[in-house]
């Protein structure tokens, strides 16, 4: 009983900060699409309206029922290697430099695993979860927070055991994951930027809006969320100009909660991810 009142209670705590981590961004990209946008910021927001609604609930969903469970999880995976002393560097090693170094170091390591684990949720085991991301048709800032509880167990477990293992201080963890946060959120906003010659080497907003482009020559592009260094290396660099096609690479699920969370649990999902490539979103039909 005692334990899952503790779940009830992380559950309330957990929907409450993850409203409260929305509203800087909301109001900063409200602000955006009134200077950018002008006359048609009202109408722009009516038109994601139905995709918004939805990636909030997930949202939400994660915040009550996930993020519990994923957090016990992640704990004892934390405390393994802690235990088993696999770090590769010492808190002392690090602190010992200046801080915006290992902001820095913190950052720029955190973007390079980012990219292999991103790189990795496009393969056929994972694409299933990550495919909720992947299904918003307009992809506003919200999709940045759009996310099947296995693909929040993947980003958390891979990503926050890798930081661990580096052995950076608590802080320059929270940087990084703060920042990858928030930048998150503004790269998936709806803006035409590429940042011209820096776009070479920082993901714009175009950037990342091409890698959730429902276009083949589109697929599997833009990985980094941060440092398109990795992109250019690796060869998944795509930046042609703004991406003003249609978004989405899902068929098979539907616009509600359920449809999105269980796609992942549907056998015929990986039947066929195994069987061909994810094709261009269809429109349930009516």
């Amino acid at each position: 009983m005692d334990f899952l009142f503790q779940l009830l209670i992380d559950s309330a705590l957990n929907m409450y900060a993850a409203l409260r981590f929305l509203v800087m961004p909301a109001l900063a990209i409200l602000v955006l699409a009134i200077l950018f946008r002008r006359d048609h910021w009202m109408s722009d927001m009516r038109q994601v309206a139905r995709e918004s609604e939805l990636s909030l609930k997930i949202i939400l969903f994660n915040a009550a029922v996930s993020m519990p469970l994923i957090s016990i999880v992640v704990t004892a995976l934390y405390d393994w290697i802690h235990s088993n002393g696999l770090m590769l560097f010492s808190v002392a090693t690090w602190e010992s430099l200046p801080v915006p170094l290992v902001l820095f170091f913190a950052l720029f390591f955190g973007d390079f695993v980012g990219y292999w684990r991103h790189r990795l949720e496009h393969t056929p085991l994972l694409w299933p979860a990550h495919a909720v991301h992947h299904s918003d048709t307009e992809v506003t800032w919200l999709t940045s927070a759009r996310w099947h509880p296995i693909n929040l167990l993947t980003v958390h477990s891979l990503a926050g055991s890798a930081m661990l293992i580096m052995g950076f201080p608590v802080w320059a963890v929270l940087f990084n994951s703060m920042m990858r946060g928030y930048y998150g959120f503004f790269i998936h906003a709806n803006l035409p930027w590429t940042y011209g010659v820096l776009g070479k080497y920082i993901v714009s907003p175009a950037m990342h809006r091409w890698h959730h482009s429902a276009e083949e020559k589109a697929f599997d592009k833009n990985f980094s969320e941060f440092f398109c260094i990795f992109d250019r290396m690796f060869g998944t660099y795509y930046l042609p100009g703004p991406c003003d096609g249609p978004l989405g690479v899902s068929d098979d699920m539907q616009p509600t909660l359920r449809s999105q969370i269980g796609f992942a649990f549907s056998p015929r999902a990986y039947r066929k991810i195994f069987s061909r490539k994810p094709q261009p979103h269809e429109e349930p039909a009516l």
